[in-house]
């Protein structure tokens, strides 16, 4: 290397910094009266959600109530429309099987009355005879239920 070349590193003008070898104390980001201030208000906030979501699941409760009490008859009056739609079916059923029996009578047992009418009460056959003439498979599956239920 030239001599011209060469340059000798020195010190900035001043001087360097001074070493810090003292403790610095952290900054606290929050005072205690900022965190319980920031506490209260996200809890006021929850309970104000939380009890809204109750009354918004009441009332729902109570608008489902009031349609099932208003649907109820209906339901109650399609299902024994059904159930005796399905006698009918029954009864026509076993005239068409029994026409080339002399001497029967349908809803007899060779002409012994099966049922006795007392007054309006009607007296429901078994599942086994409600679903005479149905499907085996349906037949089956709903004496379980009846059965169960």
């Amino acid at each position: 290397m030239s001599a011209e070349g060469f340059r000798q590193e020195m010190p900035p003008k001043g001087g360097f910094a001074g070493i810090q070898w003292e403790r610095i104390p952290l900054k606290k980001p929050w005072s205690g009266l900022k965190i319980f201030t920031v506490f209260a208000v996200v809890t006021a906030a929850s309970y104000r959600v939380y009890f809204e979501s109750i009354r918004l699941r009441r009332r729902l409760r109570r608008e489902n109530e009031e349609v099932t009490v208003a649907i109820e008859p209906l339901l109650i009056a399609e299902r024994d429309r059904i159930y005796l739609d399905q006698l009918r079916k029954n009864r026509e059923e076993e005239k068409e099987l029994m026409k080339n029996i002399p001497d029967w009578e349908v809803g007899t047992l060779y002409g012994d009355r099966i049922y006795k009418t007392v007054g309006d009460n009607i007296i429901h056959p078994c599942s086994v005879e409600y679903y005479a003439h149905a499907n085996p498979y349906a037949r089956a599956y709903m004496h379980t239920y009846d059965f169960w239920m």
